[in-house]
């Protein structure tokens, strides 16, 4: 009689093992990649924070922190890098404006420009949060504003005479003194206007000119900026007075359709020349092909009110203007500071 036949168990320990042996390996592995997954992130975030450590630095005074891109790496000085508050006169004349922002105790018969200051920049100041950038292209003047440069340096006061005239293009234009140009003070440096007040022929003079609009757009746009020295504490504005004798006709279109205007500047006060005293700038050519012409000043304060129309209605244009025009102290009668 044959044994009875004994059931075979399967080898189901071998498969056990062989499975939990599997397991044990995928669990080893997914503990690795976590692990050289969260070290990669570490390193990651270290090397950010290092890279943020040398780029954030102090130079020349101006802490600046910016993110390593590859533009920071090809990124230009600019002439207003370091300066808090910005205010730019363009057409400075003997440079008083500067003087009404920096000692504005000494002029108290201004009529506009001191209170514009106060308001827009509060007062008391430290001037060493501001920066004036004075355009003057009128030859006669230069050494005036160098000697300026020179004094507010002395008093840590940052002035730089742009020695050109404010227009839509770079190169150089004929300018012409409609005014007496034997006096010292003289007013009335113009490029619209060939004649003198007067009807005679003006004196001509060839100077170099700068695209307004492209110049605070590369030098001014985007700068660095300081911690502010001034106890009140307020946001870093940019203020410009345009005071071009006629050429506000070329510049203005310039800077609002660059948008170098209404993204830069905080609030502009000047002066469009279209009112009785300024029938020798007419006709004016307002582009270079001669194909449009203001013929009277009826035309010049149209073309000017349309202008200042659209920054009223354009919501993203952060300028506020005032026309005021403040032509007190076209003499200065002081002396330029010094140090006590």
């Amino acid at each position: 009689m044959d044994p009875p036949m004994q059931l075979q168990r399967p080898a189901r320990s071998a498969t056990v093992t062989h499975t939990n042996v599997s397991r044990r390996d995928q669990t080893s592995n997914d503990k690795m990649f976590r692990f050289f997954f969260l070290l990669l992130v570490s390193f990651a975030i270290l090397s950010f924070i290092l890279q943020r450590s040398i780029l954030s630095k102090v130079t020349n005074g101006v802490e600046t922190n910016v993110l390593p891109t590859q533009s920071t790496k090809q990124r230009q000085p600019k002439l207003a890098d370091g300066c808090y508050h910005v205010f730019l006169d363009v057409g400075a004349n003997i440079g008083i404006h500067a003087r009404f922002l920096f000692e504005p105790d000494l002029y108290p018969d201004s009529t506009t420009s001191v209170a514009a200051f106060a308001r827009e920049f509060g007062y008391p100041r430290d001037n060493r949060d501001y920066c004036v950038f004075a355009f003057e292209p009128n030859p006669k003047f230069k050494q005036r504003h160098l000697d300026k440069e020179k004094a507010f340096q002395a008093m840590g006061w940052r002035y730089t005479p742009i020695l050109a005239g404010a227009s839509n293009a770079d190169g150089n234009f004929t300018f012409f003194h409609t005014h007496n140009v034997k006096d010292p003070w003289e007013v009335g440096f113009s490029a619209t206007a060939s004649k003198t007040l007067y009807g005679h022929d003006a004196i001509q003079e060839n100077v170099p000119i700068i695209r307004l609009a492209s110049w605070i757009q590369k030098e001014v746009e985007g700068r660095r900026l300081p911690k502010q020295h001034s106890n009140n504490v307020s946001e870093p504005k940019v203020i410009m007075k345009l005071d071009v004798e006629g050429l506000e006709f070329k510049v203005f279109p310039d800077l609002l359709t660059t948008g170098a205007l209404c993204n830069n500047i905080y609030f502009l006060m000047g002066e469009f020349h279209y009112a009785a005293g300024n029938h020798n700038h007419y006709p004016m050519n307002v582009t270079a092909d001669g194909k449009h012409v203001l013929k009277d000043r009826k035309e010049g304060r149209k073309m000017a009110r349309d202008m200042l129309h659209l920054i009223d209605v354009t919501d993203t244009c952060m300028t506020r203007y005032s026309l005021a025009d403040d032509e007190s102290y076209h003499k200065d009668p002081h002396d330029l500071p010094s140090p006590k």
